[in-house]
């Protein structure tokens, strides 16, 4: 009778567990995972066009938990951190598409929060900043590509403005801020 039951469980439990697969438009695989009572549960991966791995991690309940892996098209590691209830959740780090690590920080229910600091694409830092509950509160430090400082901006308590460079030092822009969202 024991046996009889399980195998009763394990034929609804893979019949309520559906593998699904979706397409690009011109064919290539996109997505492959589980579906169990119309929500994504279980290990997922996402594809580039290119058949390369774009993502691969797991849902519970249509929300993202656990450790995902985020890639660049040619297969480098992009970012790799926790989700935890469909919310980016602790450490997060961030690689440039040539393997040099791009930034590192922190987040809380899916917001920014303490110190995160960003890498031009040489490994050298470009710049520090601090964030509050998801909000840029201020700018610590700016730097060019060879670690020579360059003018940050006026940002204090989410106030003010933020210069933004490229390696070589070039001005790209100037964004304001106001209560440490950009103010368009």
């Amino acid at each position: 009778m024991k046996k009889y039951l399980l195998i009763i469980s394990i034929i609804i439990l893979l019949i309520s567990c559906k593998s699904t697969k979706t397409y690009y438009e011109t064919g290539e695989l996109k997505t492959k995972g589980r579906i169990d009572n119309k929500s994504k549960n279980g290990q997922w991966k996402y594809y580039h066009k290119n058949g390369k791995i774009y993502q691969i991690g797991s849902f519970r309940n249509d929300k993202e938990v656990g450790l995902w892996k985020i890639y660049h098209e040619n297969g480098k590691l992009w970012q790799t951190g926790k989700f935890k209830e469909g919310k980016q959740d602790g450490q997060w780090l961030f690689y440039h598409d040539n393997g040099n690590r791009e930034g590192i920080g922190n987040l809380s229910s899916g917001k920014m929060i303490g110190k995160w600091i960003w890498f031009h694409s040489n490994g050298n830092v470009y710049t520090e900043r601090l964030y509050e509950d998801g909000k840029l509160m201020e700018i610590i430090s700016c730097f060019d590509g060879n670690g020579n400082s360059l003018q940050k901006g006026t940002l204090k308590n989410g106030n003010g403005s933020l210069n933004s460079y490229d390696i070589k030092g070039n001005l790209l822009e100037i964004q304001n801020f106001k209560n440490g969202k950009i103010d368009k």
